[in-house]
């Protein structure tokens, strides 16, 4: 169990640090626009007294936790991250598909 923990921690570490392909890295960017400005919203409306609109209290924390969440998945990505699996070792040990590959 702790050999298991310890593999996907260092798998966690090695996909964190390594490159992202650049779809995954502007839509990160966007994502981390999204909740720096919800922030400095909201920010801004406490530092001003203001109340905000109801509308406001009920989408803060999705304009928060969801551009999070996915920046985490893009992170996450790595660039050519399949191109180590081969292909026909998974055609052939999968069960759907026939001897002729069909």
């Amino acid at each position: 169990m702790g050999e298991k923990i310890k593999s996907t921690g260092s798998e966690l570490k090695r996909r964190w640090l390594a490159k992202m392909p650049r779809f995954f890295r502007r839509f990160m960017i966007v994502c981390a626009i999204i909740v720096a400005t919800a922030i400095g919203i909201n920010t801004m409306l406490i530092v001003a007294g203001a109340t905000p609109h109801e509308w406001w209290t009920n989408i803060y924390p999705l304009l928060i936790g969801v551009p999070t969440g996915m920046a985490i998945v893009c992170k996450l990505t790595v660039a050519g991250g399949y191109k180590d699996i081969d292909p026909d070792k998974l055609l052939h040990n999968n069960p759907l598909i026939d001897e002729k590959g069909e």
